[in-house]
């Protein structure tokens, strides 16, 4: 089994407390085959917080160099990091409370919409937001998960390659034009 679907599944025990998101969840939409850690939105409270850290104490991770566990940290945009070792690898583990460019809402509605999930993992449109880094290798992620969007407009939004633009601007003149309507607006 894979170790991070393993920690996933002790970490929402009884509740959900996590969403894998990043590199976890680009294997999880088949895009990838393997990440180097695990990456997980954790819920910003003091007994999702505390679950975890029991899960991360049975396993004797460690802290890598990050911000402490803490939901005062968490509140401040902080990301914390551990790793341990199972079955001869390093395993790396990265929480965040508040994901970059995931709005509150956004995030309160995320939440929603993973309660109940056997595996809680963000969606395409939330992955490709988190992906917007300064890294040029996630740019191509988002030109794959742009792949596996079905609505056009977010398409639009989020492709990365000028044949898929080209397409889509003959499948959907109309998004396109009102996409253009935006964009003037945004310009004046």
């Amino acid at each position: 089994m894979n170790i991070y679907i393993e920690l996933t599944k002790q970490f929402n025990r009884g509740k959900l407390r996590t969403v894998i998101s990043s590199g976890q969840a680009v294997v999880l939409h088949q895009l990838a085959i393997m990440s180097k850690e695990g990456d997980w939105i954790l819920r910003e409270d003091p007994e999702s917080i505390n679950h975890v850290l029991k899960v991360l104490s049975k396993r004797r991770a460690h802290y890598r160099f990050s911000a402490p566990l803490d939901v005062r940290w968490m509140a401040g945009g902080w990301s914390s990091y551990f790793q341990f070792s199972y079955k001869s690898l390093r395993i790396r583990t990265d929480f965040v409370t508040r994901p970059p460019r995931i709005s509150p809402a956004r995030l309160s509605d995320l939440w929603k919409e993973q309660e109940g999930r056997d595996l809680p993992f963000v969606n395409v449109r939330d992955l490709a937001e988190i992906k917007k880094t300064n890294r040029e290798k996630d740019y191509v992620v988002i030109g794959e998960l742009v792949r596996l969007m079905s609505n056009a407009h977010d398409q639009f939004l989020y492709s990365r390659s000028a044949g898929d633009l080209m397409n889509l601007a003959e499948k959907h003149p109309d998004i396109l034009s009102e996409l253009e309507i935006e964009v003037k607006e945004c310009l004046k």
